[in-house]
Formats: C-alpha cells, structure tokens, sequence
C-alpha cells in the first residue's frame, strides 16, 4: 500500500499571448514523495519538492527557488477512470514553501478540486456531472508581483472556463494583460447524453475568475475586467463524444456569455476522455 514516487521537470514555456498576455518561464526540479494508498478510494501523499527558476511577464521578471513541502489526499469513487458516470472524486493539496527551509519568495500555495457524477438510468445513458474548483496562495509578499508567474492562479480554457483563450481571465495591469492572482474559482456542470452506442452530445455551462486577494470575492460583483481585482467570467457550449472502447474521443465547442473585446465567438477543443 505505500508508492515511493519520483519525478522531474525541466522547461522553458511560454503561455498566453496575443490581446490578453502572457508569460515566459524558465524551471527545473524534482519531487520525491511517498503515497500510502488506504483503500481502493482513499490515498494521502506527502514529499519533498525543489524548483529553481526564471519567470517574466508583463508585471516584471522573477527569479526564484522553492523548497517545499506538498501534501496531497485522494478519494475517488468513480467507476471509470476516463468516462465516469457514478461516484466522486476529490483531490486536495497544500503545499508550504517556507523561507527557513531556502525558499524565496516563501509561500504555501493550496487547491482543491471536487466532482460528482450521477446516472439518470441503469445504463448510464443520460449522466449529470459537476465540478468545482479552488484555489488560494497566502503567507507570501504582500506584492503579487514577486510571485513566481506559474505559481499565480489564472482561469480560462481547458478544465476552468471553455471558451475563452487559456489563463486569460483574472487580474490584469498594463495594457489590459492578465497578469494572475492569489485566487481563483470556477465549476461546470453538464448533461452526458448517449444518442446511440458510440455517438453522444453534452451540454455545458462553465463560469468562473481568478482575483488578486487570497479569498476569492464570492457572493460580490466582480466584473473588473481592465482592472487589477481580478476577473469572472461564463460560458456555454455543446460537446460532441464519440465512444470508444478506452473513452470517448470529445469535441467541445464554447461560447463566451460575457465576452471582451478581442475574444472569439466560439472556441473549439479537442480531447480524449471527458473535460472532468
């Protein structure tokens, strides 16, 4: 029941671009962890991680190194790992970088994801899913331009808001560029509905933001797009699945139902597997 986990990442990527900004980054490091798996369902995990790198955007450039400490617990009662249509899943990390262990600037960087999936009938013809996400980044400097770029929350594209361009809904600055925040939020909801045995379609709606203070402004009108607050933002689209015997080969189309000046009506994805 225990994994001994190993991984390591080197990079230098550009995200973004365009109306709404971006950022380049340039990253190296590793994590070694250990996963004790309680049950088929349950499982915690917890390690050790080092990341030293470069980033820069339209806020300024930032060279870090983090040393942390990133703790992870899964429960997951899905039936099907790429087409689930009973069960949960739930997944949360937190992840302390604190200055006496070496990092700079030192934080601790927490997300949270949940979803649900409910068949209508016995065959799971006719599914409901839902999704939410969290996120938040506090204890850090109080200028979120001393943040590590990739380590800021942005929403928008794929698994946050379909129909807008990836990490392009949030807090922004100079020239209208999103810019990230200490927070972010959003959740879907759609109808999985099989037409035939291999051909199916669902409807979704998507809606969420990305904002400058650590607690997302839930509940308060927070349409500031062209401001440094942050930003939300909703869509609606209409996916078209093919089935397969590994999961469906998905289509997605997006629409946004608030769109700024420099987005496009419609957005096209292309995925296997469901979007959640």
């Amino acid at each position: 029941r225990w994994d001994f986990l190993v991984d390591g990442l080197a990079e230098r990527n550009r995200t973004g671009g365009g109306r709404f900004g971006g950022y380049t980054v340039r990253d190296a490091g590793a994590t070694a962890a250990l996963r004790y798996r309680v049950d088929e369902a349950l499982s915690f995990q917890g390690g050790l991680k080092y990341e030293r790198g470069q980033t820069s955007d339209v806020l300024g450039q930032v060279n870090y190194q983090l040393v942390g400490t990133p703790f992870t617990v899964r429960y997951d009662t899905t039936d099907k790992p790429l087409d689930p249509s009973r069960g949960i899943r739930l997944t949360g990390t937190v992840t302390p970088y604190p200055g006496f262990l070496g990092s700079s600037p030192g934080f601790t960087r927490a997300n949270a994801t949940a979803s649900a999936y409910y068949a209508l009938d016995e065959d799971a013809r006719y599914v409901l899913a839902g999704r939410v996400g969290l996120g938040s980044l506090f204890g850090g400097p109080e200028d979120v331009s001393r943040i590590p770029s990739n380590y800021r929350f942005f929403a928008g594209g794929v698994g946050s808001i379909r129909g807008y361009r990836a990490q392009s809904v949030g807090p922004s600055g100079p020239f209208d560029f999103t810019f990230g925040g200490r927070s972010a939020v959003d959740a879907s909801i759609e109808a999985r509905i099989k037409v035939t045995d291999t051909i199916g379609i669902a409807p979704f709606l998507d809606a969420g933001g990305a904002f400058r203070d650590a607690i997302p402004p839930l509940g308060k009108t927070t349409r500031v797009s062209g401001r440094e607050g942050g930003d939300a933002r909703a869509s609606a689209g209409m996916g078209l699945l093919y089935y397969t015997g590994i999961g469906p080969i998905r289509v997605d189309l997006a629409a946004p139902l608030n769109p700024r000046r420099g987005d496009k009506p419609v957005a096209v994805y292309v995925s296997i597997g469901q979007s959640f």
